[in-house]
């Protein structure tokens, strides 16, 4: 088939959350599409893995209530008869036995104030401190695009700092404060605090990343008529003015557009295949990469800690989630090492370390480690990052790392898929 045989035949490249979101949206417009994915698993960099015959993820997310379209999309695609999909929780954050922060009911900022005001580890001059500069940063004029978020936060006491904002920037934008950018973190605690209250909820998936959204999205896709190419990877793209062909090392197919969902770290190879996005590959190349690190340590099933996740102080790991809370899964526990780029050899036994300075869960009955070498871009002052629409009228780019609100998030990346997804619809 040509493109000119079917002028509305378009393909996605990369079954990620990004991937998965476009490829759906084009779907339910009545576009014929073609999702390919080079693995054997959807999702991406957040996807489900298979660890002692448990399905575990790749790495542990927390959403926040802001997140508009990720929450949409997972409610929409989840079986009515199915748990629910994500689990809502009030803003806690406990770092036992040092600090805790509590967020009321009270109406959005007002219920952050109050819970920096209540929070436990504290002591007046910080908390004042904090209220004001939270007070500030919500209300107050733009960032610079060059601050990090340590000249950002440098006028806050240590204390609050190493607490609370220099943790929050490290869950939420997966860089250093001092090399992560002022502006985003700005932008993320506006979402958070500066709407509804809702949105500084925290949601924690209750089933593996691939069902809780790739998987489903597309299931939909195949009953409106699309297919998904599993374990087969793109390798080529050549563009031409009508038409652009894919070439996967079985065969090669013209489609009248493409979505190119890849990771940005993928994405420079594949560009640079084609002239007008030559630029674009070589802006890709100066990307730099944050690891994430996740250790599974299961525990007797009748351990549990106190909340479903709990801070932890003086690394490697910065959480550490009770899955036998939220999946199930009783006795497992996930720690997660963020901005993991200079971890110890024996970062598991530390972690395993830090968790028994604030709980009792015994002798652990087995270990496994994932480590996301690439798990995100680093998110620094400055960086470019890539409209939807690109110099070729037929290729478009979807991914968390396209121009948006958010660092690389899952709702960076659903809402990349969705906007890529219609800024193509509008040139058919």
């Amino acid at each position: 088939m040509t493109a000119a045989a079917n002028p509305r035949r378009v393909a996605v490249v990369g079954g990620g959350w990004a991937g998965c979101t476009a490829a759906l949206t084009l779907a339910e417009a009545g576009v014929p599409v073609t999702l390919y994915e080079a693995s054997r698993t959807l999702g991406g960099r957040a996807r489900a893995v298979e660890l002692e015959g448990m399905a575990l993820d790749n790495g542990h997310h927390i959403l926040l209530g802001a997140y508009a379209q990720t929450l949409q999309l997972v409610d929409r695609l989840q079986p009515a008869a199915a748990d629910e999909g994500l689990w809502r929780l009030p803003l806690v954050l406990r770092q036992p036995p040092e600090f805790s922060l509590a967020c009321p009911a009270l109406p959005a900022p007002l219920h952050l104030l109050a819970g920096l005001l209540g929070a436990h580890g504290l002591g007046w001059k910080e908390k004042l401190a904090a209220a004001r500069w939270a007070h500030a940063l919500l209300n107050g004029a733009g960032v610079g695009d060059h601050l990090s978020v340590s000249q950002l936060t440098r006028d806050q006491p240590e204390k609050l700092n190493r607490l609370l904002w220099h943790p929050l920037c490290i869950s939420a934008l997966n860089t250093p404060p001092d090399a992560a950018s002022a502006r985003v973190f700005r932008d993320v605690l506006r979402a958070a605090f500066g709407g509804r209250r809702q949105h500084s909820d925290m949601l924690l998936p209750r089933r593996d990343l691939s069902a809780l959204l790739p998987a489903p999205a597309a299931a939909r896709l195949v009953d409106l008529g699309g297919e998904v190419r599993m374990a087969s990877r793109v390798t080529a793209i050549d563009a031409a003015a009508d038409a652009v062909t894919l070439a996967t090392r079985d065969e090669a197919s013209v489609y009248s557009h493409v979505v190119v969902a890849v990771a940005p770290q993928h994405l420079a190879a594949l560009a640079a295949q084609v002239a007008p996005l030559q630029p674009l590959a070589r802006q890709m190349a100066t990307y730099r990469y944050q690891p994430i690190a996740t250790a599974y340590l299961q525990y007797d099933p009748a351990f549990r800690l106190a909340e479903p996740l709990l801070a932890l102080a003086d690394g490697p790991a910065q959480f550490v989630f009770d899955r036998g809370q939220s999946h199930g899964q009783a006795g497992l526990m996930a720690l997660v090492a963020s901005a993991a780029a200079d971890l110890p050899t024996d970062w598991v036994a530390r972690a395993e370390a830090q968790l028994a300075r604030v709980a009792r869960p015994g002798p652990a009955r087995w270990r496994r480690a994932i480590v996301e070498r690439q798990a995100t871009y680093a998110c620094v002052p400055g960086l470019h990052r890539p409209p939807g629409r690109t110099a070729h009228p037929r290729i478009f780019l979807a991914g968390d790392y396209t121009a948006g609100p958010y660092p690389a998030t899952l709702e960076s990346a659903t809402l990349s898929g969705v906007q890529s997804a219609g800024a193509l619809l509008e040139t058919l």
